[in-house]
């Protein structure tokens, strides 16, 4: 295990789903039980691989879970370099990673959708400049919707 994820310790219980090739993971589990740091362990363990951050997609419920993994993983690779040698040429691939850490798909599943439309406007018959509504915006439409209906 690279010693980026050995740094998170990762417990027994999570090693499953940091260490799993081939296929995708779900991890889901109650709050306060460490699904942040998995993830984070998991992402860290595909980088450290040679994965593109490009190629790798994390996805969460909602803004703030996507806000606080992809702080996290900023927080354990910044935690990484501090430690390594200035010289080393680990340093400068993971300062790299680091620098495109904004262009990671780490997100709401609205994102991802909102990503693919958006590469593939015209297979999908939108308009390539949509938005996607917020939380507030949909919740007026739908109330209005309903109240339409039963009208």
């Amino acid at each position: 295990m690279h010693p980026i994820v050995v740094q998170m310790q990762p417990s027994q219980e999570q090693l499953p789903a940091v260490q799993e090739r081939g296929r995708e993971v779900a991890v889901t589990a109650g709050a306060g039980t460490g699904k942040t740091r998995t993830l984070v362990a998991r992402y860290l363990s595909l980088i450290s691989e040679g994965i593109d951050v490009r190629s790798i997609v994390a996805i969460t419920f909602t803004r703030k879970a996507a806000r606080e993994m992809r702080n996290r993983v900023r927080e354990e690779i910044r935690t990484y370099l501090d430690r390594l040698d200035p010289h080393a040429v680990e340093r400068t691939r993971w300062q790299a990673v680091y620098s495109r850490l904004d262009a990671a798909h780490i997100g709401t599943i609205h994102y991802l959708c909102s990503e693919i439309l958006r590469a593939h406007p015209a297979e999908a018959c939108i308009d390539p400049r949509f938005e996607v509504l917020d939380e507030g915006q949909a919740n007026l439409l739908r109330v209005r919707a309903v109240e339409e209906t039963m009208a």
